[in-house]
């Protein structure tokens, strides 16, 4: 019975969340009209300050009402705060009249969310500081609206307008007021300038102090994320958890971590969780409860065929999303045919005086070092076809380079031609090419020149695997499924956007000693649009949208070079 009525509440909450949004907006809107009397400027006053307080509360379950409808626990707690204040203060005011259907709404929905506590256990999410001041500036905007609203429902015969120079007035001179204001009953004026001011900070701590704090967290939790990847990071993807686009989620039983972002209800985890491998499944249960008890989908990209078993194991689903190219440095050479064309590319190279240097800024900075690959990396975005991808891709990191390993090629003028930015992966017994920039122009076969020499220097070190990196949705002919099928279409007619197919040629021609598959787990068990999104909008931060347009500009452009093919014929 207890389970049937727990059941009942929880299915009445989003109805309720709707009710609620209409509530706020009644309490923002409805005591402008509906309320007269006469002409008793003190109690206009008197009722004024209590509409003022409503209105500001109204707006402020505007602003967390969608975060309550994603199960938000803080704003549940908000949300409490304000109906809890909205009720005493209607009961202090108009307790005479407590059959008010808009009264009795919010003492509805003040219960409904009081018996649904359970119902909203979601943990706030990491916000840029950028969202949190612009929904400030939306704040301090509505405070200044309320306060001019205020001021032009007490005047009534002075215009909107003049009421907003007078609200300036009160809020930056308190005591010199202009003379259309000038009044004996200043107690209200000073209760609009306090009210107001005192809501200004208010909000703006509020903005502040979780970005501080979390702020503060990340660079804690990131050099502990560190010790982890470099520990137990066998994927290639792992090392990218310390990246400043990345949320952290660690173990409570054992010791482990992944790196995370947040797209609406997906929670989306970049490569396998990084932990011991007898822990592996322990782990794994860990995130899908915490996902399971957030409401979350759980998504995670690049994941390799070690732990596959594992994740069927406790329900999850995947599918495989392409191949990552890996070199046994031991036993790894370009000589043959399959590898012909990398050597051909050195050759040319290295006949062009390039010479592949080593940069470490860690122990010396160079300034124009720095600037050139910048200006290096600043060009090579301005080929691209689509929006910098952000989330499965690293940074060049050059202020935090932490283990990162920056090899570059220099023509014999001095002037630097392209550079790769490795990782560590595999407890550091391997890098992959993380980072790959190159100059327009650049001399052929600088970018194979550069991979082979840093791959025999890690040899020489006694590194045993090197990585080129996934090729996305490469080498799926064989595969059968259905989403299998969709990727390996998307593989086929997105190259104008991506140009996964020449992506996977590019790699293919240094003839890997193996491919390691790479898939998209998730759960529940099945592969929804919301995860496709989820994909495409955590890597580009200007969504579908981005794509969409690329798409569409590089179709133009390919029948603009068509055509003058046609007339020739």
């Amino acid at each position: 019975m207890n389970q049937r009525f727990s059941k009942l509440i929880i299915s009445l909450n989003k109805g309720g969340v709707i009710l609620l949004l209409a509530l706020s907006l009644a309490g923002i809107v409805f005591p402008v009209f509906l309320f007269r009397y006469g002409g008793n400027l003190s109690l206009i006053r008197y009722f004024e300050m209590h509409h003022t307080v409503m209105r500001l509360s109204g707006f402020l379950i505007l602003l967390v009402s969608w975060k309550l409808y994603k199960r938000v626990s803080t704003a549940w707690s908000i949300v409490m705060i304000l109906l809890s204040l909205r009720i005493f203060q209607y009961l202090m005011i108009h307790r005479s009249d407590l059959w008010n259907p808009q009264f009795l709404a919010e003492v509805f929905c003040y219960f409904l969310l009081l018996l649904s506590r359970n119902y909203y256990v979601r943990k706030t999410d990491r916000y840029s500081l950028k969202r949190g001041i612009l929904i400030y500036l939306l704040f301090i905007v509505f405070i200044f609206f309320n306060a001019s609203l205020a001021l032009f429902r007490e005047k009534g015969a002075v215009s909107f307008l003049r009421c907003m120079e007078g609200t300036l007035g009160i809020l930056f001179d308190l005591n010199n007021f202009s003379p259309t204001f000038i009044t004996p009953h200043t107690a209200y004026y000073s209760f609009l300038f306090w009210f107001s001011w005192i809501c200004i900070f208010a909000g703006l701590i509020a903005v502040l102090t979780p970005y501080v704090s979390i702020k503060a967290q990340t660079q804690g939790e990131m050099e502990r994320a560190r010790i982890l990847v470099n520990l137990y990071g066998q994927n290639c993807s792992s090392y990218l958890a310390l990246e400043k686009d990345k949320s952290y989620l660690f173990g409570k039983a054992v010791k482990g971590v992944v790196a995370y972002g947040i797209v609406g209800d997906i929670f989306v985890v970049l490569g396998d969780p990084v932990c011991e491998a007898r822990d592996f499944r322990t782990f794994l249960s860990e995130i899908k409860t915490h996902c399971e008890r957030n409401a979350y989908s759980l998504l995670l990209l690049n994941t390799t065929g070690m732990f596959l078993d594992q994740y069927e194991t406790i329900g999850l689903g995947y599918v495989k999303c392409g191949e990552e190219p890996r070199f046994f440095l031991p036993e790894y050479t370009i000589t043959g045919s399959a590898a012909s064309k990398v050597r051909l590319n050195i050759n040319h190279a290295t006949k062009e005086g390039i010479t592949v240097k080593e940069y470490d800024p860690r122990k010396r900075r160079d300034s124009a070092l720095d600037k050139e690959l910048l200006e290096i990396s600043k060009e090579w975005f301005a080929m691209k076809k689509s929006g910098e991808l952000v989330f499965t891709m690293g940074s060049i990191g050059l202020d935090h380079p932490l283990d990162r390993r920056y090899f570059y090629g220099e023509g014999p003028d001095g002037r630097i031609q392209a550079f790769v930015v490795f990782l560590p992966f595999a407890g550091g017994n391997g890098y992959v090419a993380d980072v790959t920039r190159y100059r327009n122009g650049a001399v052929r076969g600088v970018l194979e020149k550069i991979n082979y020499e840093a791959m025999m220097n890690f040899k020489a070190e006694g590194i045993q695997w090197a990585s080129l990196a996934a090729a996305p949705l490469a080498r799926l002919e064989e595969e059968t499924d259905v989403t299998a099928k969709l990727l390996r279409f998307i593989y086929e007619k997105m190259n104008g956007v991506y140009g996964f197919k020449a992506l996977y040629q590019a790699k293919q021609k240094y003839n890997p000693s193996c491919w390691e598959p790479n898939y998209y787990v998730f759960y529940p068990p099945i592969f929804t649009p919301a995860m496709a999104y989820a994909i495409v909008r955590i890597q580009n931060p200007l969504g579908a949208r981005d794509f969409a347009k690329s798409f569409f500009r590089n179709s133009e452009r390919g029948k603009k070079e068509k055509e003058p093919n046609r007339r020739k014929e």
